[in-house]
Parts: structure tokens; sequence; C-alpha cells
């Protein structure tokens, strides 16, 4: 692929959200229910698309379950599991997953964004808990689109292009959301798989119009020219 930049989702593609993000969802989820919840639960949910806010997916998952709750009964017990008292929360399991040599030679190469569904502090929080803010050129956040143009809805995608100035681009993302998000916005879009991917997951980006996946984000390379 020729592209003048490479943008990436945050969650499930550069940081490994599994026992951070996930597990938050799991623990509101049976807060308020009092039943166990199962990771495979959770990532079904986030495949159907639609999901891209977390806080959302957890209120209805919670919902699933015929019990009703109001958004900010969730949300705040949801942040609580993921901030903790001061940023001393389940976001201290996060690891970064792409290496450093690869980082460097993408952004020596190429223009690099993230648009990312999560709030600005949290996102700016991981990149500067890893040391890697220099290696991206612009960051969209859930604050920069109105609530109802989050992704799958390309208005994200659109802001960084704008803002970086460009006109062809790849976008990595590990959902259905982030592959018609990219699809909208007419850049490449390249499923991510994680971990706990599975088969049916792998056929969801595919279906979804995922031009290609790969089962490492360290693969990127592999793909650009």
């Amino acid at each position: 692929m020729k592209v003048d930049a490479v943008l990436f989702d945050m969650d499930g593609v550069l940081v490994d959200v599994s026992r951070s993000y996930r597990l938050a969802i799991k623990e509101t989820a049976e807060f308020f229910t009092g039943q166990e919840v199962n990771f495979s639960e959770i990532s079904a949910f986030k495949q159907k698309g639609g999901y891209n806010n977390d806080w959302k997916l957890t209120e209805d998952l919670v919902r699933s379950r015929g019990i009703e709750i109001s958004s900010k009964d969730v949300i705040d017990k949801f942040q609580s599991y993921y901030l903790g008292n001061n940023f001393d929360g389940f976001l201290l399991n996060e690891q970064w997953l792409i290496k450093p040599d690869i980082l460097e030679k993408i952004s020596s190469n190429y223009k690099t964004g993230i648009v990312t569904g999560r709030p600005r502090t949290e996102a700016e929080f991981v990149l500067r808990r890893f040391s890697v803010q220099a290696h991206f050129n612009a960051l969209v956040a859930m604050e920069d689109t109105p609530p109802e143009r989050g992704k799958p809805a390309p208005d994200g995608i659109f802001k960084i292009m704008k803002e970086l100035n460009i006109n062809s681009a790849v976008y990595l993302g590990d959902t259905v959301d982030d592959i018609r998000a990219a699809l909208s916005a007419k850049i490449t879009p390249v499923g991510v798989l994680n971990d706990d991917s599975s088969i049916e997951t792998k056929n969801k980006l595919y279906k979804s119009g995922a031009s290609l996946i790969i089962d490492d984000v360290n693969r990127i390379l592999e793909i650009l020219k």
C-alpha cells in the first residue's frame, strides 16, 4: 500500500486493554447484575458494531440481563474501576503493543495519528505513560466528535485527515466499527487481531470490508511501501 499516513485505533491495536477496559466492563456489569459476565460475551457485543463506547456497551450488557440502570450510574462505577482514585485503577494493567523500532520506522516515514473512542485525558495518559507521544502527529479522541458521530461514523477520521493535510491513509482497527469508519472515510481499513480474537471475529472484520487482516500490529511494515 502506498499511503500518506498510518492511522491507528488505540484500544486493542496499540494497547492491550484485556485487563483494563474489558475488565472494567466485566466488573461493572457483574456489580449491577450480580451475575457472571464472560469476556467472550463482551467481545460478541463489540463485534456487533455500534459499541465503540465501552460505557454504552456496559449499559446495554446490563440491560440485556433484564436490569434497568442509568447511564450515569454505569459511567461512575466503570470509571471507579478503570481510573481508580487517582489514575491508579485498571488502566495500570495496560501494555503497549507496538515495538519501539517498528513505531520509529513508521513515524519516520509517514504522518501518524490516532482516532480513538477514549476520553482525551485517558488517551493522553497512556501515551505519556509509555513515552510515545512524539511518534504521533495528531490525536482525535471521544470529545472531538459529537456523541452520536463516533465510530462507525467517519467524522473522527475526516477530522484527523484534515488536521494532517492528507488524502490517503491506512487505518488499523480491531472492530467492525473501525473498519466501517475507514470505509466511510474512503481510506484503507486493516483489521488487527488480538489474543482473544476468534475465527468469527476475523470473518466479521472481512465481511465489514477489511482490505486485509494482520495477526499482530507489528506486521504493519509488511504491507506498507
